[in-house]
């Protein structure tokens, strides 16, 4: 959907037309430099390409300590994306403050973590992973704010073909970097520096190029979008990554499932009573039907130790249930309450291995019922958008937050500073609210028959 209320390029009536046509030519400019600004960043946050090279090739279990390397280059990144990111909010300053007001609950999500703080065991680094995230929202809400559903999808579609092209030519003509060493020697990783974080990418690359597949028109498209396709489930194949295999079938279907929701209505309350069946039956059986599944091709039914470690944690949760114990004051090695875990894991645990618990274990169970309720909202609007539109992409905003409930039962993607996974987060509920808002306020002030609605 696109904003009709203000001008595409701002012009005034009082302006001359060499005038007009200087500034047209400025705002495409400005226009082109913002697709690509928006391709880079999303390549970038994803933790493609920079992190690999900058480590030099370096895998878990090679000795080689990770806290050492010289990350200059993604902080200037960073830096570089923070003061872009507000520059163009500041732009487009009405855009945003609506933008902002269609949302109060992601609004109120952004304020509450960095507050963490406050409560937190380590403060200092709650502070600046703070502003981190705080950054990374905003990031997400020019993307709502400035592109069109369409317009995301598409830009995010050409960032996983690249990822995914760019895994197959490191892992086979840079295989120093594409391939794992250390205790997963031999796996893929492509771009990445951890096999699991290729798996998840490619498992997201799989949901996107396929809806957009089926999306568009011309041949070519289809035939980029349909490669793109078989060689994410060949990275899949090759990271040896089990729960990435079993989560990206899961994902696949749950596109297809989706798209029930385009049935007319006495047929589709039928189908919200299966689909509600199916999503219930996969969140209380995941665990046991990824256990099973791992079994039956040969891989470890404990998650490779996932399991065995989240009892303890549940523990450590009900020391601080309610506040946590701030953002990013937990997994801090030896060094801070993590040694618990660390201690009766017997191993150095990264983290939880599940996004919730360590959700839960940062901001406690007020912040994540927050941010588990704007989830089911951007579910709940996205489901209503397919019902409005009906096309492929419609689908998008249901399917992500689908995809990102089941990336974190066995996997920690929520809540990341300076990480595609929330900036898809923010992005995809403040496109939903937005939405949401232009089409109740068309109707509250009787624009419905003078404004034309479109999917953009």
């Amino acid at each position: 959907m696109v904003l009709r209320s203000i001008p595409a390029h701002g012009l005034t009536l009082n302006e001359g037309p060499k005038v007009q046509a200087r500034r047209i030519l400025i705002l495409e400019w400005i226009e082109r430099f913002e697709y690509v600004f928006a391709f880079l960043s999303l390549l970038i946050y994803s933790d493609a390409v920079l992190i690999v090279i900058i480590t030099g090739g370096a895998s878990e279990g090679d000795g080689f300590n990770f806290l050492n390397a010289n990350y200059t280059p993604v902080k200037l990144f960073y830096l570089a994306n923070y003061f872009i990111t507000l520059l163009l909010l500041a732009f487009r300053y009405k855009r945003t403050l609506y933008t902002l007001q269609s949302n109060p609950l992601f609004v109120a999500i952004s304020l509450y973590i960095p507050l963490s703080v406050f409560w937190s065991y380590a403060p200092g680094d709650t502070f600046s992973a703070g502003i981190a995230l705080t950054f990374s929202t905003l990031f997400g809400v020019y993307l709502a704010s400035r592109f069109s559903l369409k317009q995301q999808v598409m830009i995010l579609g050409y960032v996983l073909v690249t990822i995914t092209v760019l895994s197959l030519l490191f892992a086979i003509i840079l295989p120093k970097y594409g391939i794992m060493g250390g205790i997963h020697l031999g796996a893929w990783r492509g771009v990445f520096v951890h096999k699991n974080q290729a798996g998840k990418i490619m498992v997201m690359a799989c949901a996107v190029q396929f809806m957009l597949f089926n999306y568009v028109k011309d041949r070519y498209h289809k035939w980029v979008f349909l490669v793109g396709i078989g060689l994410s489930f060949l990275m899949i194949i090759q990271t040896t990554s089990g729960g990435a295999l079993i989560n990206s079938v899961f994902v696949m279907v749950i596109v297809v499932l989706t798209r029930i929701f385009r049935a007319e209505p006495r047929k589709l309350l039928i189908s919200v009573i299966f689909l509600a069946a199916t999503a219930a039956f996969i969140a209380m059986a995941y665990n046991p039907l990824m256990s099973f599944t791992l079994r039956l091709i040969g891989k470890d039914p404990t998650l490779t130790g996932r399991t065995d470690i989240w009892e303890y944690i549940l523990i450590k949760i009900g020391e601080r249930p309610a506040l946590g114990y701030g953002l990013a004051a937990f997994w801090r090695g030896v060094n801070g309450e993590s040694v618990y875990i660390i201690e009766r894991a017997g191993w150095e645990v990264p983290d939880s291995h599940h996004g919730f618990l360590d959700m839960t274990l940062q901001i406690g169970i007020i912040g994540s019922s927050m941010v588990c309720l704007a989830l089911w909202q951007t579910l709940l609007r996205g489901i209503a958008r397919i019902r409005l539109y009906g096309s492929w992409l419609s689908s998008w905003l249901a399917v992500y937050s689908l995809y990102i409930v089941i990336v974190n039962l066995s996997e920690t993607s929520l809540l990341i500073q300076n990480n595609i996974f929330w900036i898809l987060t923010a992005s995809t509920s403040f496109t939903a609210s937005v939405e949401a808002k232009y089409l109740v306020d068309i109707n509250r002030f009787g624009l419905a028959d003078k404004v034309k609605i479109s999917e953009g």
